[in-house]
């Protein structure tokens, strides 16, 4: 699916934030671990906002809420909480695809 696509609602937009944010907080992919926490603290906050307003679907303020808090985790370079957090909010929005 291209980003053009994903991203026309909250859900496409939380999406795409939090598989990119997942990928760039992997062991392998972090040179710098307060560097990288950092810049994905604030590629996810970014990602919040654009968000928008949620209506609603509760899988979908689960899932903000479980993105809420990995940047709060990010912010204090807890990557693996974060890792936590931000894996429970991509089960979350594949529920809010579905509409539950």
């Amino acid at each position: 699916m291209s980003s053009a696509v994903s991203t026309r609602n909250p859900t496409g937009v939380l999406e795409l934030a939090v598989e990119q944010v997942l990928a760039s907080v992997r062991p392998a992919a972090l040179g710098d671990p307060v560097v990288g926490a950092r810049r994905a603290e604030e590629s996810l906050r970014d990602a919040l906002r654009d968000a928008g307003p949620v209506d609603d679907n509760i899988a979908l303020q689960h899932a903000l809420a479980c993105a809420e808090a990995a940047c709060e985790h990010l912010k204090y370079v807890e990557i693996q909480e974060a890792r936590t957090l931000l894996t429970a909010a991509r089960g979350q929005l594949v529920l809010a695809h579905e509409g539950v």
